[in-house]
């Protein structure tokens, strides 16, 4: 299933609702500063073509388990 991206930008919580990932997988991506939001006033506000980027940045493979 492909993630419905079709807003200007999101909130964490609406780009976490249309990506079926986590708020907490979104706020550790911008932890990382792996995805890069904007602000408005303090609330963190993640564009369409920043949140595109980032989904096209994740790996392709699922990664090996450590034993």
């Amino acid at each position: 299933m492909e993630a419905q991206l079709d807003k200007i930008s999101y909130s964490v919580q609406n780009l976490a609702a249309a990506t079926d990932l986590s708020v907490d997988s979104i706020q550790k991506a911008i932890k990382r500063s792996e995805l890069v939001p904007s602000y408005f006033g303090t609330k963190p506000v993640i564009l369409a073509d920043e949140a595109r980027r980032w989904i096209a940045s994740l790996p392709n493979e699922k990664p090996e388990r450590a034993a």
